[in-house]
């Protein structure tokens, strides 16, 4: 790997989103000299997104720092996400969205970071919310995590074992990155639903887990989210965010199953057996479909024999035991 940073922005129809993005990263302040580079990863628009960068990108000056345009037609972001990533020339990643508003000192301190910390896989900073406007809505402190704003973790430090970070301003690492899903593709994939492939950034974070990769939170990287309008209405929060929340779980679940399975009773023979004896409790009375689902993953991902579940269990464990 190169040693430098590569910023990665993946759009769709972009361009009333772009312009305050670009302007963010190009103002990133460079007292180290990192050699770093920035690439749009479109994901298919039909308006004006990769006239309106490239011309941006050579009104704000930065002749020295190389901007690429990806073309990926596949829906998904994941797509578009993993096509800019094998593009990338540097070590170190930074996952931008097009609706993310970084610090000038975001990229430093996340180089920074990431060089003197080698067994960190993955780190994010803190959002915070930016409207064109108007207030926020009264719910809203409820939801923040699922809007990708607020602290991460309680305070500058490795996340504890099962939480996880979400992918506005995520960095990590190209070699480990692909590492994850040279052998496993994403097991998104088998569902097609935009809302499903939009889960990436968690999929991501829980792979990292189950082989043993440190997540960490880093309070001083800040950027900001801007929340367009239509986005903080009841109708959007709950049947198409909240709901493509709901639709990934039926991947997801198997993968929190692993990790309760694995991470928690790692090294702990006692919790092993509670589980091992309370999961077939919980399958044959479970008050929920759900609840059923989840007692029969864990005890799946609990004994190294069984039948799985069904095909997407399955292979996280063959990957878990790649």
């Amino acid at each position: 790997m190169i040693k430098g940073v590569t910023v990665i922005i993946c759009t769709l129809n972009g361009s009333d989103r772009l312009t305050e993005t670009l302007n963010h990263v190009a103002r990133q302040s460079n007292p180290n000299k990192i050699s770093w580079e920035v690439i749009l990863a479109d994901n298919g628009s039909s308006d004006n997104s990769i006239a309106l960068t490239q011309a941006l990108w050579n009104d704000y000056g930065q002749v020295n720092v190389p901007l690429t345009v990806v073309i990926e037609s596949t829906p998904g972001k994941l797509y578009a996400l993993q096509k800019a990533i094998a593009c990338a020339k540097y070590e170190y990643l930074i996952i931008c969205d097009d609706d993310n508003w970084l610090d000038s000192d975001y990229m430093n301190l996340a180089y920074e970071t990431l060089e003197c910390m080698p067994n960190v896989a993955a780190l994010g900073g803190h959002g915070l919310p930016v409207t064109s406007g108007v207030p926020l809505p009264g719910w809203f402190k409820d939801y923040c995590s699922a809007y990708a704003v607020g602290a991460q973790a309680r305070q500058t430090g490795f996340l504890p074992p099962r939480d996880l970070l979400w992918g506005a301003g995520l960095t990590t690492r190209k070699e480990v990155y692909q590492k994850l899903y040279a052998k496993f593709p994403s097991f998104l994939e088998e569902h097609m639903n935009k809302n499903v492939l939009s889960a990436e950034d968690t999929e991501y974070c829980m792979r990292l887990i189950l082989k043993g990769y440190k997540l960490y939170y880093n309070s001083s990287m800040r950027y900001q989210h801007f929340i367009p309008d239509h986005k903080l209405t009841l109708d959007y929060r709950d049947n198409r965010l909240m709901a493509g929340f709901k639709e990934a779980n039926k991947v997801l679940a198997m993968y929190y199953a692993a990790m309760r399975a694995l991470i928690k009773t790692k090294n702990r023979p006692d919790i092993w057996l509670a589980l091992l004896f309370i999961s077939p409790i919980n399958y044959l009375f479970a008050s929920s479909a759900s609840q059923s689902k989840r007692a029969r993953y864990t005890l799946y991902f609990l004994l190294p024999f069984g039948k799985a579940p069904n095909s997407i269990a399955a292979k996280i464990k063959r990957f878990i035991r790649s």
